[in-house]
């Protein structure tokens, strides 16, 4: 169990990562974005399936615009249902 000292160090250490965050440009926000959803095991899936997604992600503005929102993208990694939808969009693209 976390000591008080190791809990509000935490705390800050997470504050001051959201702080750095929010600076961020568009760009660089996709990329950390799209860093996190890389490492759940249905994306490297869903990259193995389909090589040409990676140059899409890349390319299509919407994706620039969907992972560029950490609201977004903490909806897809928790949510079932809207990993779904994000497969059933990549299959229409």
């Amino acid at each position: 169990m976390k000591s008080n000292e190791e809990a509000i160090a935490d705390i800050i250490k997470d504050v001051f990562s959201y702080i750095k965050y929010l600076f961020l440009s568009k760009e660089e926000k996709c990329a950390a974005n799209l860093g996190l959803v890389n490492e759940k095991y249905w994306f490297q899936e869903l990259m193995n399936n389909k090589p040409r997604l990676k140059d899409l992600l890349e390319k299509d503005m919407q994706f620039k615009e969907y992972f560029s929102s950490r609201k977004n993208v903490r909806k897809l990694l928790r949510d079932k249902d809207e990993r779904a939808m994000f497969k059933k969009w990549i299959e229409n693209k």
